[in-house]
């Protein structure tokens, strides 16, 4: 891959923090600076980090 192509795929896609899926940022739910594929990864970090 060329450069501009990573470049491009880092400003329009992220990684889900429990499973590493690629989304893209606009589909991405947001939890403290994090980004989860569904409402099931977003809520086993927040159950796994919870005090």
């Amino acid at each position: 891959m060329s450069l501009l192509s990573d470049a491009m795929r880092s400003t329009f896609t992220t990684k889900c923090s429990v499973c590493g899926a690629v989304i893209s940022k606009r589909d991405a739910l947001a939890h403290d600076g994090l980004a989860f594929c569904s409402v099931l990864h977003e809520a086993e970090y927040i159950v796994a980090t919870a005090d």
